[in-house]
């Protein structure tokens, strides 16, 4: 099982409420100015494909990764769910969602794991 949080504001939800799957990548240290960009900029407004020379790649189950990446984890999306502010432990957490965006929680029952050796 996978789990991943996932602001509302971001162009990332639209396809993980969207689909049936999703995929979790991991990189290595050369792709760092690459994953700042995708961070940091949405894609809404940049081509991050474009801008950053990633390679766009579809797993069996049609879940779409980036080539480039050591580790690609393919899930099929089994339950998602808003983070409640009531659940909180640690109050002083509440200040990082000042606007009341509070995370959905996705949680993916793992289907392939991709390794590059």
């Amino acid at each position: 099982m996978t789990f991943c949080f996932v602001r509302p504001q971001r162009y990332t939800r639209a396809f993980m409420d969207g689909g049936d799957v999703f995929t979790l990548s991991f990189f290595g240290p050369e792709y760092r100015d690459a994953l700042v960009l995708c961070g940091t900029k949405s894609g809404r407004d940049v081509d991050k494909v474009k801008e950053t020379g990633l390679t766009p790649a579809a797993a069996e189950s049609g879940a779409v990764y980036f080539d480039e990446a050591s580790l690609v984890v393919v899930c099929r999306k089994i339950y998602a769910q808003d983070i409640d502010p009531k659940g909180f432990f640690e109050t002083e957490l509440l200040k990082l969602y000042e606007e009341s965006d509070y995370h959905r929680m996705y949680v993916g029952e793992i289907l392939e794991v991709l390794v590059k050796e």
